[in-house]
């Protein structure tokens, strides 16, 4: 009975918070609202041990040799800067109208979308947790397109109730993750009616999670890489195309459509879903290279196994 209660209340605390957050985005300015997010940011920096150090080691590991350790530790901060500015034009754009939001973030490389659709097997948009990637799904939808983005629910249900809301304001169509076989199910069923299914790839496998991966090159290491993107891609036929929506040097959004990977379609299905891994995660890191800043480097679990491990092509499975 007092676990109910405690439950209910907590409940209604977060609905609270959630209100009052969107009173203080819909009354202050917009300028203002990104300077508070940037000095929130900059305490999270120091009070956020683990996330500062993750980061900091991650990006040493992978960018160490031709990085100083001050620039190390000021891409870092960017990234935790870009993070909680993210936050703030998700709860932005979803008190806005969708003209407005359209007028603020351009699309680049439509073209290479239409083309795609043009082959009617739908089209797996690969994304990252780059720049705002929350906001890739919405951005589409408001272009006409019909976007369905593949969400990891948070454990925070503060956090979690204030996506859904967004998400709810934003009409953005999601597919919750878990449990995977439905998620399958409903990604394939997306694409056969040759519509849109919004994929963040970027999380790379712990070694020592349960579940499978495959051995891929990243930074000139090793990480566990996910095979779901490309099993999906080849059971629907569907292309897939890397999306992410970037922030320029003053602030502006801009959602970066690029031409379709290419990938392997042919030949024994484990040495083909092995290459496109492989494919995609060299995508990954050319477009981390270009935005070291606005990725968020605690994605990345390195492996123990060398670099002369890729040659071998291994599928890695924990059991």
């Amino acid at each position: 009975m007092i676990s109910q209660h405690l439950e209910k209340l907590t409940q209604e605390l977060s609905s609270c918070v959630l209100k009052l957050w969107f009173w203080v985005v819909r009354v202050l300015p917009r300028t203002l609202l990104l300077s508070l997010s940037e000095i929130l940011a900059d305490a999270g920096f120091y009070l956020l041990f683990k996330f500062r150090k993750n980061s900091i080691k991650n990006l040493t590991l992978a960018l160490g040799e031709s990085l100083e350790g001050r620039k190390i530790v000021l891409i870092v901060r960017h990234s935790i800067r870009n993070f909680f500015r993210d936050i703030v034009e998700l709860s932005l754009a979803a008190e806005a109208s969708p003209e407005k939001v359209r007028s603020e973030i351009c699309v680049l490389g439509r073209e290479h979308l239409d083309e795609a659709l043009a082959k009617g097997k739908g089209v797996i948009i690969l994304s990252a947790h780059l720049g705002n990637f929350f906001l890739v799904g919405p951005r589409l939808t408001m272009e006409g397109y019909p976007a369905h983005t593949l969400i990891n629910q948070p454990r925070k249900a503060l956090f979690s109730e204030f996506l859904d809301h967004c998400c709810s304001r934003l009409q953005q169509r999601s597919i919750p993750a878990r449990p995977r076989r439905h998620a399958s199910r409903a990604l394939l069923q997306v694409l056969r009616r040759n519509e849109l299914a919004v994929v963040i790839a970027d999380e790379f496998a712990d070694e020592y999670r349960s579940g499978s991966g495959i051995s891929v090159p990243f930074f000139g290491r090793t990480v566990l890489g996910r095979r779901g993107v490309a099993t999906l891609s080849l059971r629907a036929g569907a292309p897939v195309l890397p999306a992410y929506m970037i922030r320029d040097p003053i602030g502006r959004l801009a959602l970066v459509i690029e031409p379709e990977i290419t990938l392997l379609r042919s030949g024994q299905i484990n040495a083909a879903i092995r290459d496109n891994v492989i494919r995609i995660a060299q995508w990954l890191e050319a477009v981390v290279r270009r935005y070291p800043d606005q990725w968020n480097w605690t994605n990345v679990h390195w492996q123990k196994a060398p670099p002369s491990e890729f040659r071998k092509g291994s599928i890695v499975t924990n059991e």
